[in-house]
């Protein structure tokens, strides 16, 4: 019976970490999971194994999604992209710039150097600016 305990949580124990399954390394891993922007807190960004989410709350109690990929440029470039055709509201009010297709699927993008990241801080800066993100 403890062995069968002792297994189940071994078991629940890898499940709760990210990293054992999404097989991400160096500053990947520290990437990985939920960021809530700091002095803005109905804007999140999600990452997990190149995939990208950005999540705002445009009304109270109603999230939205936008969804695309991020790249890791070395240890210190970090490039958004999201899928404009995929987004249920317009991405212009970022200011990011547009990857234009014949195919209608334009991508918005956005390349930032990372300043600071650690498992529980992100700082990002661009032409525009520095946000720093908690992890959430």
């Amino acid at each position: 019976m403890k062995k069968t305990l002792f297994l189940i949580y071994c078991f629940l124990l890898m499940a709760a970490c990210d990293t054992i399954f999404v097989h991400v390394s160096g500053k990947d891993i520290d990437l990985q999971g939920k960021w809530q922007m700091e002095n803005v807190d109905t804007v999140y960004y999600n990452f997990q194994n190149s995939l990208f989410q950005y999540q705002i709350y445009r009304k109270k109690d109603v999230m939205s999604q936008a969804y695309g990929f991020y790249y890791l440029r070395g240890d210190t470039g970090l490039e958004l992209r999201l899928l404009r055709e995929y987004s249920p509201f317009s991405l212009d009010y970022l200011g990011w710039d547009t990857l234009y297709s014949e195919t209608k699927q334009d991508t918005v993008i956005k390349a930032f150097k990372i300043e600071r990241l650690t498992g529980s801080k992100l700082i990002l800066s661009s032409d525009e600016g520095i946000i720093s993100f908690r992890k959430f």
